[in-house]
């Protein structure tokens, strides 16, 4: 249900249009989740990162993001307590029982959140969700290579050959009982 919050709240932003997708989405292709999910961290305009009940791999995620130090807004429901670590960062509540009065404002104060974070952005070249906070960085950039078609077949082929030779070393040296 907090996903359609976020999802409804992200198509009230008005003067720009969110895909809204859980970070470990993929678009079809078979590959480890921990790359989607990393990609899908570092290439979103706006991540909305849900932290109520401290789930570890949100949290992790969350870290991950921020430190990317892009556009970040943090949310959890109101029996969730805060976290030391992120509490310096501001955090949008929602109601745990989600009652729909509370709700429709929460959609409506997380859209002018996520309007004004990425606005701002996009708006000041220092912009900093985080790390800028704590003095001056040098963030690390993900090197990403364009792959063509080919080139990819090519790469998951070898992946296959290095599984069957795997697989058949597995075979010769089996220990007989």
């Amino acid at each position: 249900e907090v996903k359609s919050i976020i999802i409804e709240a992200a198509q009230l932003v008005e003067g720009f249009r969110f895909n809204t997708e859980i970070v470990s989405n993929s678009d079809g292709e078979i590959n480890m989740i921990h790359k989607n999910i990393i990609q899908n961290l570092y290439n979103s305009d706006v991540v909305v990162c849900d932290i109520s009940g401290r789930n570890p791999n949100v949290l992790f995620e969350l870290g991950m993001r921020l430190t990317f130090d892009k556009p970040t807004i943090i949310i959890k429901d109101d029996h969730t307590d805060y976290i030391f670590d992120t509490n310096s960062i501001e955090t949008l509540s929602y109601p745990k029982d989600l009652r729909f009065g509370k709700i429709v404002n929460f959609k409506q104060e997380l859209a002018r959140r996520i309007k004004h974070t990425y606005q701002k952005s996009i708006d000041d070249p220092n912009y900093s969700t985080f790390l800028g906070n704590f003095g001056e960085f040098k963030v690390p950039v993900l090197n990403q290579t364009p792959v063509s078609d080919v080139q990819q077949l090519i790469l998951d082929e070898i992946l296959n050959v290095r599984k069957e030779v795997t697989n058949l070393k597995r075979e010769v040296y089996k220990p007989k009982n």
